[in-house]
Protein backbone atom coordinates (compact mmCIF):
# COMPACT_ATOMS: atom_id res chain seq x y z
CA UNK A 1 0.00 0.00 0.00
CA UNK A 2 1.63 3.23 -0.92
CA UNK A 3 1.86 6.10 1.44
CA UNK A 4 3.36 9.60 2.26
CA UNK A 5 4.94 11.01 5.10
CA UNK A 6 4.16 14.71 6.52
CA UNK A 7 6.18 16.46 8.94
CA UNK A 8 4.61 19.37 10.39
CA UNK A 9 7.17 21.92 11.62
CA UNK A 10 7.92 25.08 13.38
CA UNK A 11 10.93 27.12 13.69
CA UNK A 12 13.02 24.00 14.11
CA UNK A 13 14.44 23.45 11.00
CA UNK A 14 17.76 22.01 12.69
CA UNK A 15 15.55 19.50 14.89
CA UNK A 16 13.68 18.11 11.98
CA UNK A 17 16.71 17.47 9.77
CA UNK A 18 19.08 15.98 12.53
CA UNK A 19 16.29 13.72 14.16
CA UNK A 20 12.98 12.69 12.03
CA UNK A 21 14.38 12.75 8.51
CA UNK A 22 17.57 11.51 9.97
CA UNK A 23 15.52 8.76 11.37
CA UNK A 24 14.18 8.13 8.28
CA UNK A 25 16.57 7.90 5.96
CA UNK A 26 18.56 5.32 8.32
CA UNK A 27 15.28 3.26 8.13
CA UNK A 28 15.80 3.37 4.01
CA UNK A 29 12.03 5.48 3.39
CA UNK A 30 12.49 6.49 -0.07
CA UNK A 31 12.28 10.46 0.33
CA UNK A 32 10.17 11.09 -2.39
CA UNK A 33 7.19 9.81 -0.12
CA UNK A 34 8.66 12.87 2.83
CA UNK A 35 7.11 16.46 3.06
CA UNK A 36 7.84 19.15 5.28
CA UNK A 37 5.10 21.36 6.28
CA UNK A 38 6.27 24.79 7.65
CA UNK A 39 3.86 27.83 8.80
CA UNK A 40 5.49 30.76 6.47
CA UNK A 41 8.19 32.48 3.88
CA UNK A 42 10.46 33.22 6.91
CA UNK A 43 10.18 29.63 7.69
CA UNK A 44 10.33 28.03 4.26
CA UNK A 45 13.70 30.31 3.72
CA UNK A 46 14.98 28.62 7.11
CA UNK A 47 14.20 24.84 6.05
CA UNK A 48 15.70 24.89 2.40
CA UNK A 49 19.05 24.98 4.57
CA UNK A 50 18.23 20.80 5.16
CA UNK A 51 19.37 18.60 2.86
CA UNK A 52 17.47 18.20 0.03
CA UNK A 53 18.26 14.90 -0.47
CA UNK A 54 16.04 13.38 2.51
CA UNK A 55 13.14 14.82 1.65
CA UNK A 56 11.05 15.35 -1.58
CA UNK A 57 9.22 18.75 -0.82
CA UNK A 58 9.19 21.48 1.52
CA UNK A 59 5.63 22.78 1.58
CA UNK A 60 3.92 25.93 3.30
CA UNK A 61 1.08 25.52 5.21
CA UNK A 62 -0.61 26.84 8.13
CA UNK A 63 0.68 27.92 11.35
CA UNK A 64 -0.69 25.86 14.24
CA UNK A 65 -0.49 22.76 14.74
CA UNK A 66 -4.13 21.74 14.17
CA UNK A 67 -4.22 24.44 11.26
CA UNK A 68 -1.40 22.85 9.54
CA UNK A 69 -2.38 19.22 10.15
CA UNK A 70 -5.96 19.71 8.44
CA UNK A 71 -3.67 21.74 5.59
CA UNK A 72 -1.92 18.58 5.04
CA UNK A 73 -5.30 16.72 5.11
CA UNK A 74 -7.27 18.99 2.37
CA UNK A 75 -4.12 18.81 0.19
CA UNK A 76 -4.26 15.40 -0.28
CA UNK A 77 -7.43 13.35 -1.86
CA UNK A 78 -9.51 11.32 -0.31
CA UNK A 79 -8.52 7.92 1.19
CA UNK A 80 -4.63 8.60 0.60
CA UNK A 81 -2.81 6.67 3.30
CA UNK A 82 -0.62 10.00 5.17
CA UNK A 83 1.62 8.84 7.92
CA UNK A 84 2.27 11.43 10.86
CA UNK A 85 5.99 12.38 12.37
CA UNK A 86 6.76 14.94 14.17
CA UNK A 87 9.66 16.66 13.43
CA UNK A 88 11.91 15.16 16.62
CA UNK A 89 11.31 11.34 16.46
CA UNK A 90 14.82 10.06 17.23
CA UNK A 91 13.86 6.32 16.27
CA UNK A 92 11.15 3.51 15.84
CA UNK A 93 11.53 0.71 17.64
CA UNK A 94 10.52 -2.56 16.21
CA UNK A 95 12.21 -4.67 18.07
CA UNK A 96 9.20 -6.30 20.33
CA UNK A 97 7.52 -6.53 16.83
CA UNK A 98 7.34 -8.86 14.19
CA UNK A 99 8.55 -6.33 11.73
CA UNK A 100 12.26 -6.00 10.92
CA UNK A 101 11.97 -2.42 8.68
CA UNK A 102 9.28 0.18 9.16
CA UNK A 103 7.90 0.31 5.68
CA UNK A 104 6.86 -2.73 6.27
CA UNK A 105 5.42 -2.01 9.36
CA UNK A 106 3.60 1.10 8.03
CA UNK A 107 2.12 -0.74 4.81
CA UNK A 108 0.70 -3.50 7.30
CA UNK A 109 -0.66 -0.94 9.70
CA UNK A 110 -2.89 0.24 6.64
CA UNK A 111 -3.56 -3.19 5.46
CA UNK A 112 -5.30 -3.56 9.12
CA UNK A 113 -7.03 -0.74 8.92
CA UNK A 114 -8.80 -1.36 6.00
CA UNK A 115 -9.32 -5.04 7.03
CA UNK A 116 -10.93 -3.90 10.36
CA UNK A 117 -12.56 -0.22 8.43
CA UNK A 118 -10.38 1.68 11.05
CA UNK A 119 -9.39 5.08 9.39
CA UNK A 120 -6.72 5.51 12.10
CA UNK A 121 -3.55 3.84 13.33
CA UNK A 122 -0.91 4.87 16.19
CA UNK A 123 1.57 2.93 17.78
CA UNK A 124 2.61 2.59 21.83
CA UNK A 125 2.88 6.44 23.55
CA UNK A 126 5.68 5.36 25.71
CA UNK A 127 9.13 3.92 24.53
CA UNK A 128 10.21 1.78 27.81
CA UNK A 129 10.14 -2.07 26.30
CA UNK A 130 8.95 -2.80 29.71
CA UNK A 131 5.55 -1.09 29.13
CA UNK A 132 5.16 -2.64 25.69
CA UNK A 133 6.95 -6.59 26.33
CA UNK A 134 3.80 -7.69 27.72
CA UNK A 135 1.14 -6.18 25.88
CA UNK A 136 -1.33 -7.55 22.73
CA UNK A 137 0.25 -6.44 19.16
CA UNK A 138 -2.89 -4.75 18.27
CA UNK A 139 -5.76 -3.37 20.07
CA UNK A 140 -8.96 -1.52 18.44
CA UNK A 141 -11.13 -0.38 21.88
CA UNK A 142 -10.47 3.29 22.99
CA UNK A 143 -6.73 3.45 23.50
CA UNK A 144 -4.85 7.07 23.33
CA UNK A 145 -3.42 7.81 19.57
CA UNK A 146 -0.39 9.57 20.60
CA UNK A 147 0.13 12.40 17.90
CA UNK A 148 3.77 12.25 17.29
CA UNK A 149 3.67 9.30 14.90
CA UNK A 150 -0.07 7.71 13.31
CA UNK A 151 -1.58 7.50 10.10
CA UNK A 152 -4.51 8.08 8.77
CA UNK A 153 -6.86 6.57 5.65
CA UNK A 154 -7.21 10.40 4.42
CA UNK A 155 -11.50 12.24 4.65
CA UNK A 156 -10.37 15.52 4.81
CA UNK A 157 -14.27 16.97 4.40
CA UNK A 158 -15.61 14.86 7.23
CA UNK A 159 -16.29 17.31 9.55
CA UNK A 160 -17.18 14.69 12.62
CA UNK A 161 -13.54 13.92 12.45
CA UNK A 162 -12.62 17.62 12.68
CA UNK A 163 -11.15 19.14 15.50
CA UNK A 164 -12.98 21.78 17.41
CA UNK A 165 -12.18 22.07 21.16
CA UNK A 166 -7.91 22.22 20.91
CA UNK A 167 -7.51 24.60 18.60
CA UNK A 168 -3.67 25.56 20.41
CA UNK A 169 -3.01 21.81 19.81
CA UNK A 170 -3.00 21.00 23.44
CA UNK A 171 -4.74 17.50 23.65
CA UNK A 172 -5.56 17.34 20.17
CA UNK A 173 -4.47 13.81 19.79
CA UNK A 174 -6.99 13.28 22.45
CA UNK A 175 -9.77 14.82 20.88
CA UNK A 176 -8.49 13.03 17.15
CA UNK A 177 -8.85 9.59 19.06
CA UNK A 178 -11.89 10.05 20.18
CA UNK A 179 -13.47 11.57 17.24
CA UNK A 180 -12.23 9.26 15.13
CA UNK A 181 -13.14 6.59 17.55
CA UNK A 182 -16.91 8.00 17.87
CA UNK A 183 -17.80 8.09 14.26
CA UNK A 184 -15.96 4.35 13.23
CA UNK A 185 -16.29 2.99 16.74
CA UNK A 186 -12.74 1.42 16.23
CA UNK A 187 -9.09 2.46 16.67
CA UNK A 188 -5.70 0.18 15.68
CA UNK A 189 -2.93 0.82 18.22
CA UNK A 190 0.38 -1.39 17.59
CA UNK A 191 1.66 -1.75 21.13
CA UNK A 192 4.81 -3.63 20.60
CA UNK A 193 5.87 -0.39 18.49
CA UNK A 194 7.30 2.44 20.14
CA UNK A 195 9.34 5.63 19.38
CA UNK A 196 11.67 8.03 20.97
CA UNK A 197 11.34 11.16 20.63
CA UNK A 198 11.17 14.56 22.78
CA UNK A 199 7.90 15.96 23.92
CA UNK A 200 8.65 18.83 25.18
CA UNK A 201 11.76 21.17 23.64
CA UNK A 202 13.61 24.57 24.18
CA UNK A 203 12.09 25.65 20.90
CA UNK A 204 9.39 25.53 18.03
CA UNK A 205 6.38 23.08 18.73
CA UNK A 206 3.96 23.60 20.98
CA UNK A 207 6.29 25.35 23.71
CA UNK A 208 8.19 24.39 26.82
CA UNK A 209 6.93 22.17 29.75
CA UNK A 210 6.17 25.41 32.10
CA UNK A 211 4.33 27.26 29.26
CA UNK A 212 1.93 24.16 28.22
CA UNK A 213 0.65 23.33 31.93
CA UNK A 214 -2.16 25.59 31.61
CA UNK A 215 -3.00 24.99 28.23
CA UNK A 216 -2.96 21.31 28.91
CA UNK A 217 -5.48 21.87 31.78
CA UNK A 218 -7.76 23.85 30.20
CA UNK A 219 -8.03 21.58 27.01
CA UNK A 220 -8.21 18.65 29.67
CA UNK A 221 -11.71 20.44 30.98
CA UNK A 222 -12.37 21.09 27.67
CA UNK A 223 -13.01 17.60 26.40
CA UNK A 224 -14.25 16.22 30.02
CA UNK A 225 -17.01 18.73 29.60
CA UNK A 226 -17.95 17.46 26.57
CA UNK A 227 -16.65 13.65 26.12
CA UNK A 228 -17.04 12.63 29.88
CA UNK A 229 -18.49 9.60 29.45
CA UNK A 230 -14.97 8.44 27.56
CA UNK A 231 -12.54 9.68 30.04
CA UNK A 232 -11.86 11.10 33.08
CA UNK A 233 -9.07 14.04 34.58
CA UNK A 234 -6.23 13.07 35.99
CA UNK A 235 -3.33 15.49 37.23
CA UNK A 236 0.19 13.83 37.51
CA UNK A 237 2.69 14.61 40.20
CA UNK A 238 4.31 16.90 37.66
CA UNK A 239 1.41 18.95 37.66
CA UNK A 240 0.43 17.77 34.18
CA UNK A 241 -3.76 17.80 33.45
CA UNK A 242 -4.53 14.82 31.39
CA UNK A 243 -7.85 13.13 30.05
CA UNK A 244 -7.37 9.94 30.58
CA UNK A 245 -9.57 7.46 27.92
CA UNK A 246 -11.84 5.01 29.39
CA UNK A 247 -11.05 1.16 27.47
CA UNK A 248 -14.10 1.26 25.87
CA UNK A 249 -14.26 -1.58 23.68
CA UNK A 250 -14.68 -1.67 19.68
CA UNK A 251 -18.12 -1.43 18.12
CA UNK A 252 -18.35 -1.97 14.28
CA UNK A 253 -21.06 -0.91 12.03
CA UNK A 254 -22.47 -4.28 11.98
CA UNK A 255 -23.78 -3.90 15.86
CA UNK A 256 -26.03 -0.90 13.50
CA UNK A 257 -28.40 -3.18 12.19
CA UNK A 258 -29.76 -5.04 15.50
CA UNK A 259 -32.72 -2.22 15.91
CA UNK A 260 -33.70 -2.72 12.13
CA UNK A 261 -34.24 -6.47 13.11
CA UNK A 262 -35.97 -5.83 16.82
CA UNK A 263 -38.48 -3.43 14.68
CA UNK A 264 -39.14 -6.15 12.56
CA UNK A 265 -40.03 -8.58 15.40
CA UNK A 266 -42.25 -6.08 16.88
CA UNK A 267 -44.04 -5.93 13.62
CA UNK A 268 -44.79 -9.49 13.10
CA UNK A 269 -46.31 -9.69 16.82
CA UNK A 270 -48.62 -7.38 16.09
CA UNK A 271 -50.02 -8.42 12.69
CA UNK A 272 -50.52 -11.89 15.15
CA UNK A 273 -52.26 -10.19 17.76
CA UNK A 274 -54.77 -9.00 15.02
CA UNK A 275 -55.67 -12.18 14.28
Amino acid sequence: MDYVICIPSYKRAKVCNEKTLKMLRENKIDSKKIYVYVANQEDYNLYETMDKTQYNKLVIGKRGLVPQRQFIMNQWPVNKHIVFFDDDVESVDLSLSKFKQLDEFIKHAFKECVTHKSYIWGVYAVFNPFFRKGRKDMSTELNYIVGAFYGIINRPKLKSIKLTLTENGQKEDVERTLKYFIEDGIVLRFNKVGFITKYYGKEGGLGQFEERLKPMKEASEKLKAKYGEYGNIKVRGNGMTEFVLKKIPAHTKPIKTEPIKTKRIKTETNKTRKR
